[in-house]
């Protein structure tokens, strides 16, 4: 029974996930173009270009995310049941 619920839970956290990212992907995805094409990166201090380099990745990456739970692999569904067993262990606790 605890598998199902958090099968449940980890697909909840998907879509949210899911409706967070939808929201902000475009205007990162703008802002990492306003900053490739008006900042040369050479001049970047390590810090800066690592999170230059982390939010391309995100771009890159998202799109092919933003599928249904059932679709995602093994590892990424693992991401979405790690929160999905804190917020069921909260709610155990909560109301049993």
């Amino acid at each position: 029974m605890d598998d199902q619920i958090i099968e449940k839970l980890a697909c909840l956290e998907h879509i949210q996930w899911q409706e967070w990212a939808g929201s902000v992907y475009g205007d990162l995805r703008t802002l990492l173009e306003i900053i490739n094409e008006n900042v040369d990166l050479n001049d970047l201090d390590s810090d800066k270009l690592e999170i230059f380099e982390k939010n391309s990745n995100r771009v890159k990456n998202w799109p092919e995310l933003m599928i249904d739970y059932s679709d995602l692999s093994e590892e990424m569904k693992e991401k979405d049941r790690f929160y999905a067993r804190k917020v069921y262990e909260i709610c155990k606790k909560e109301f049993e």
